[in-house]
């Protein structure tokens, strides 16, 4: 099976730092990172990263030759329709490029973090508690306890981020959900099939049926 080779295009390293966690453990030994991509083409905040996606989709594509660009945005807000609207720019400034994942959190990265931090402190609980209401200088202060150097931040982030429970965060985190989405699609579609000894279509490791195409 051949890698996937990727960049991340995001507005820091929390983003990045999830991304990473999030494929190694939902997608072992699939997805690898170009680095030359990562060293030369970045960002720091939400403004670089919209100024940056269109030549950052072309280089990706063309010159470092990825299979998958990752780009990580906070929506900077609940409101659905500004959301919408913010998914719609990021789409036109990659050109709808099929290839192009929005990872676009509704407030910010750490509000996914805080359904983790939620699902650990409650792990028998099946209530559906929302939780991406709550204002983003709350949630990093819930997750992060206070100011903290990025590092120190990150350390935070990945006690929450061990044997993440995915189906779990699915079903409370709509934006999760489309991030989700988008890589399943990705990888029913974009990725090499090869036969099985028993002549089944798989893909990514995974048993395909004729109905995925209509998935």
């Amino acid at each position: 099976m051949s890698i996937i080779s990727y960049g991340i295009l995001c507005e820091d390293k929390a983003h990045k730092n999830f991304i990473e966690h999030y494929l190694t453990q939902c997608h072992p030994g699939i997805f690898q990172e170009n680095e030359q991509f990562g060293w030369r083409i970045k960002a720091t905040n939400a403004k670089e990263v919209e100024d940056t996606l269109p030549d950052a989709t072309r280089q990706g594509f063309i010159k470092y030759g990825l299979s998958v660009l990752f780009v990580g945005r906070d929506a900077d807000a609940t409101d659905h329709k500004r959301i919408d609207e913010l998914k719609a720019k990021l789409t036109s400034l990659c050109q709808a490029h099929d290839k192009v994942i929005l990872m676009v959190p509704v407030q910010c990265i750490e509000h996914w973090l805080l359904y983790l931090q939620w699902h650990r402190d409650y792990p028998t609980s099946t209530k559906n508690e929302p939780l991406e209401h709550i204002m983003r200088n709350e949630a990093k202060l819930k997750i992060y306890g206070g100011k903290l150097k990025v590092e120190k931040q990150l350390e935070k982030a990945n006690e929450l981020l061990v044997n993440v429970d995915i189906d779990w965060l699915l079903q409370r985190s709509e934006s999760f959900k489309h991030f989700h989405n988008q890589v399943k699609y990705f990888l029913a579609h974009h990725q090499p099939k090869h036969k099985t000894s028993h002549g089944l279509t798989t893909v990514a490791g995974f048993i395909i049926y004729r109905s995925i195409s209509s998935a």
